[in-house]
């Protein structure tokens, strides 16, 4: 199918912005935890052989454990709507864009395993001229990512499918690390933080499969290298930085117990260490997370909170921050640019 080349009734370019997030159940009750659990690891299974069985009886035990454990703290993820909101900020910003350029945008947000299903959004978005898609993730990998090229290529072809682009290589854009920097600094040392004299600081990764059960390396793409360049370009950062009062910077990650061995170190070890050798203030920052959720909010500030240092301090992800919804705008305006001189050019 071609793309309409009438442009709509406005006589703009129509540009569809997806910004694909994994997504969270929004309730605590059984029956999102399930199904969330259940579309994780039929993802997951596309690569790492999990018997269907197995994958049904851990997601009704993760769907039991989520349900109990969120309604006895009264927790119910936000991810979602944070996801909604930088959507609705980003669409804000692009409207500020569309002005004069003879383009419309409509941005859409979409999730791996819970709806909206970004194949539905794609099938939704088959009208308008051309579309940007962003993985919500700092770092790409075959679910994140090379999932959204995946689906691309399963529902368009030809001229719809040049007509798109998919926004990623956060971890290599420096404005990014400017970005955080400012966020980390903001929280631990403005006027309105708690003060600290000399923390720790912890940069939190989503940990990556690093060999399987049988001790060989994954047959997929992990991000395992880009996480670990980009960790180690963000340390480095925050080290040079004439603001920083860290006394020092540590990097941990954040992992799963099934497939096989993971990334090291873990957030629990890296704790224990600052422990052991008397830290006192820590500050925590899931860096590998555009917005919070289950694995920053209950995993990681769970395991800040109880591991028995003196004072601690959680650092929010981005989420809809002014800041981080305007990097995003412009990455999106680029992409669009490049999206609409194809569409020029091939008319």
């Amino acid at each position: 199918m071609v793309p309409d080349r009438s442009c709509g009734m406005s006589g703009k370019i129509r540009i569809a912005v997806i910004l694909a997030a994994h997504g969270e159940a929004e309730t605590a009750r059984f029956a999102g935890n399930f199904s969330m659990t259940r579309r994780t690891l039929a993802h997951a299974a596309e690569e790492v052989p999990i018997p269907a069985s197995l994958r049904l009886f851990i997601s009704f035990l993760s769907g039991l454990r989520n349900s109990k454990a969120f309604r006895r703290i009264g927790y119910v993820s936000p991810h979602n709507d944070i996801t909604r909101r930088q959507a609705r900020a980003v669409a804000e910003e692009l409207g500020r864009h569309a002005g004069s350029g003879g383009v419309s945008f409509e941005v859409f947000p979409a999730f791996s395993v819970t709806p909206p299903f970004i194949e539905e959004v794609l099938e939704k978005t088959r009208s308008f001229d051309a579309r940007v898609m962003l993985s919500l993730s700092p770092v790409e990998n075959r679910f994140t990512c090379g999932s959204l090229c995946s689906q691309l290529r399963q529902t368009f072809s030809g001229d719809e499918l040049a007509a798109a682009r998919v926004v990623s290589r956060f971890w290599q854009d420096g404005s990014l690390c400017n970005l955080y920097r400012d966020h980390v600094f903001a929280h631990c040392f403005g006027g309105n933080g708690p003060q600290l004299a000399r923390p720790a600081l912890i940069l939190a990764f989503h940990g990556t499969l690093v060999k399987d059960g049988r001790g060989r390396p994954p047959s997929f793409h992990t991000g395992f290298e880009e996480t670990q360049e980009f960790a180690s370009l963000l340390k480095l950062s925050f080290e040079a930085d004439a603001r920083s009062r860290f006394r020092q910077v540590e990097i941990a990650y954040l992992n799963h117990d099934i497939g096989g061995e993971w990334s090291a170190p873990g957030l629990e070890e890296v704790l224990d260490g600052l422990k052991k050798r008397r830290v006192t203030e820590v500050a925590l920052f899931a860096a590998g997370y555009f917005a919070d959720g289950n694995e920053t909010l209950v995993r990681a500030r769970s395991m800040l909170e109880e591991s028995g240092l003196e004072r601690t301090v959680f650092i929010p992800c981005v989420n809809d921050s002014p800041a981080f919804c305007g990097f995003l705008t412009e990455r999106i305006v680029a992409a669009s640019r490049q999206a609409v001189a194809w569409r020029d050019r091939a008319g």
